[in-house]
C-alpha cells in the first residue's frame, strides 16, 4: 500500500501483482492491483479486480467506491448508483462517494437529490473546489444564478491557495464567478474574481478572454484589447474563440482610434 499512498502507480501496479499471484485469496491484494490499473485507463482489469476484493472482502468499502466510479466514467449509471450506494450504506461520511453518487443522480434527471448528496459531500470535506463548481453550475441550469454566486463565493472562501490540491482547481472556480458577476453587471467584482483566476498556476486562456469581456462591458476598452491579445497569444489557434477574439480586437482598436482623435 506505500507505493499507493506515495502515487507511485507503476509500482504498485508491479508490487500488488505479484501479491495477487502468491495471494490470489486477499482482498487488499486485488484491491491495490484494482486501484493501480485505474489509473493506467485500464478499465476492464480494474473492475474484476474490484469485484474480486469485494467478493473477498465485503468490508472493503473503499474497493465499492471505486466501482462506482468506473461505472460512472463508462456511463453506467445503474451499475454506479447500486456500487455507490453499498459504499454510503456502510460509510455515509464518505465524501467522494457521495461526491460521485451526485453526479449519478444529476445524469439521472434527479436534481434535486443531486443537490443534496453533492451538498453533503461538501459538509463532509469542504476541501473540494470541483465540487463546489459543480453545484454552482447545477444552479445555473435551473437558472439560479444568485445561489451559484454564493455557492462559489463560498467555495473560494473555505478554499485558499494553501489548502487546496490542485490550484487549477481553484482558478476555475474563481472564472466561475467571474463569468456569473459580469453577467449580472457587477463588472468590478467580475474583473477581481477573473484575475485572481488568471494569476493561479494552471489557468486557461479562456480566462484572460473573459476579463477581455469584462473590461470591455465596464467601458474599459485599452485594457480589455491587451487581454484579448493576452487570449490570441495563448490559445491554440483552432479554439473556437480565436475567431471572436480576432474580430473584437479589430473592433477595440477603431473604438481606441476614435477616442484619441
Amino acid at each position: 500500500m506505500k507505493a499507493l499512498a506515495r502515487e507511485d502507480f507503476r509500482e504498485a501496479r508491479i508490487r500488488f501483482q505479484e501479491a495477487v499471484e502468491i495471494f490470489p485469496e486477499s482482498g487488499r491484494a486485488h484491491y491495490g492491483l484494482g486501484v493501480a490499473l485505474l489509473e493506467f485507463d485500464e478499465l476492464s482489469q480494474a473492475r474484476r479486480h474490484l469485484r474480486e476484493a469485494t467478493k473477498l472482502e465485503p468490508s472493503l468499502i473503499e474497493a465499492f467506491y471505486q466501482l462506482g466510479v468506473i461505472a460512472l466514467r463508462e456511463d453506467k449509471l445503474d451499475e454506479a448508483e447500486q456500487a455507490l450506494r453499498k459504499a454510503l450504506e456502510t460509510q455515509p461520511d464518505h465524501a467522494a462517494a457521495q461526491s460521485a453518487f451526485s453526479q449519478v443522480l444529476e445524469r439521472g434527471g434527479k436534481l434535486k437529490d443531486a443537490e443534496t448528496a453533492l451538498r453533503r459531500s461538501l459538509v463532509l470535506d469542504p476541501f473540494q473546489p470541483t465540487s463546489f463548481l459543480r453545484l454552482a453550475r447545477m444552479y445555473v441550469r435551473v437558472h439560479a444564478e444568485g445561489p451559484a454566486i454564493q455557492v462559489l463565493e463560498e467555495g473560494v472562501r473555505l478554499n485558499p491557495r494553501e489548502k487546496v490540491q490542485s490550484e487549477a482547481d481553484l482558478s476555475l472556480l474563481y472564472n466561475e464567478l467571474g463569468i456569473l458577476l459580469a453577467h449580472g453587471g457587477k463588472y468590478a467584482e467580475a474583473i477581481d474574481a477573473l484575475g485572481r483566476a488568471l494569476s493561479l498556476p494552471g489557468a486557461t486562456p479562456e480566462i484572460a478572454f473573459n476579463l477581455g469581456w469584462a473590461h470591455a462591458a465596464k467601458g474599459e476598452s485599452q485594457t480589455a484589447l491587451g487581454y484579448f491579445q493576452q487570449y490570441l497569444n495563448l490559445a491554440d489557434a483552432s479554439a473556437p474563440g480565436v475567431r471572436v477574439a480576432t474580430n473584437v480586437v479589430a473592433h477595440l482598436r477603431q473604438r481606441i482610434e476614435r477616442q484619441s482623435e
